[in-house]
């Protein structure tokens, strides 16, 4: 149990993955940066010492890479940022090493793509992977790697990756850090009268409208993907923290009501299982359902059956993810198909009944199972 006491809302921490961005790692006041990130490292050795188990996630291999190529612009093309990434992430990982090596604390680099999480073969390896480096004493610092991505395989941002991070782990936190003290009604830096929101205990499409006006990064990410990861783990049953750790550090967001905006986790916690197929696993093509099996699905919890479906979208195999979606396109649900686009397509509308019939034989009732299927 830690030692360390945090804000009344935040439960009690044995696990906990932080995100920190360029915007803290790398600025124009060099020596002011190297300040907050040690202020970073510091706190997160507390923490350990603590008996809390953290995970870093990283930005900032792009920034280090152009500033040692002597870029002021951030490049266009995708081969000079790979190569930026390549040579930053280096220089990224050599100031962790050092910053940690002073607590005696060994860190462990972890370089990512959406493949490594959406093949659920490799998804449980690297959480094993997790663990034992925790289990070891080490610090796992993680990043995109951004040297071999490409659009189809990219995040895009840190904060979908950190989130996805924190459920891997079944994080009790997830700590996002920013340049700003967590949410706010109007953008702070245009809106004297400003409203900071310490807590918030549900994220509703109003919650998303304040963040439409405050982006505040220079990075690739703003508040929007920042309530977007929050949305995400808070589903899961993790609790989140957008916070200051530019002008601040590491525990004034985890201590100080002002310093950060606290998301309480969902009281209707989704299964891990429901969570890989709703938030981490590739989609491959849609299924269009009438109002009868959309209320059978959303209202009722029912598995889903041929007699509901529309329309099918995409070429895909049994086993694949596909999306749920209304006559309004609307998605509702996301779930693992028992049989492929070709055979849907035929059975589409028809009882199961009649699915031996058309098909020359029938392996499930179900086009989706609800154990398979996940609310959007």
């Amino acid at each position: 149990m830690s030692l360390i006491s945090f804000r009344p809302e935040i439960p009690e921490v044995s696990t906990l993955v932080v995100k920190v961005g360029s915007r803290i790692l790398s600025s124009d006041e060099n020596s002011s940066a190297e300040k907050r990130v040690r202020s970073l490292i510091d706190a997160i050795a507390e923490l350990k010492q603590s008996g809390i188990r953290t995970l870093l996630v990283s930005s900032g291999a792009i920034a280090y890479g152009m500033k040692a190529l002597h870029l002021d612009k951030r490049p266009k093309s995708i081969p000079m940022k790979q190569a930026c990434a390549s040579i930053g992430q280096i220089r990224l990982m050599n100031m962790y090493e050092a910053l940690f090596f002073e607590h005696d604390i060994p860190a462990g680099q972890v370089l990512l793509t959406w493949d490594d999480l959406r093949n659920k073969k490799r998804y449980l390896n690297l959480r094993n992977t997790f663990f034992h480096l925790l289990d070891c004493g080490a610090v796992p610092v993680v990043n995109e790697n951004d040297s071999v991505g490409v659009d189809e395989i990219k995040f895009g941002e840190n904060d979908t990756l950190a989130a996805q991070i924190a459920m891997l782990v079944h994080a009790d936190v997830f700590v996002n850090l920013t340049d700003i003290n967590g949410l706010y009604d109007k953008n702070p830096k245009t809106n004297s009268d400003a409203r900071h929101i310490p807590v918030v205990d549900r994220i509703t499409p109003e919650i998303f409208r304040y963040a439409n006006g405050s982006g505040t990064e220079i990075s690739v990410g703003g508040m929007i993907t920042k309530l977007k990861a929050a949305e995400t783990v808070t589903r899961a049953g993790i609790c989140a923290i957008i916070g200051n750790g530019f002008n601040g550090n590491l525990f004034d967001v985890l201590k100080n009501q002002e310093a950060g905006t606290v998301f309480l986790p969902s009281p209707k916690i989704m299964p891990s299982k429901r969570c890989w197929i709703a938030f981490t696993g590739k989609k491959e093509g849609t299924l269009i359902i009438d109002d009868g099996a959309k209320r059978a699905v959303i209202e009722k919890g029912k598995s889903l059956l041929p007699a509901g479906i529309k329309r099918v979208a995409g070429v895909f195999k049994p086993g694949c993810m596909v999306d749920v979606c209304d006559e309004m396109n609307n998605v509702i649900a996301r779930g693992l198909v028992n049989y492929s686009s070709i055979e849907i397509s035929k059975i589409a509308g028809c009882k199961t009944t009649e699915i031996e019939r058309i098909l020359g034989q029938k392996t499930f009732d179900e086009i989706i199972h609800r154990d398979n299927m996940a609310l959007i």
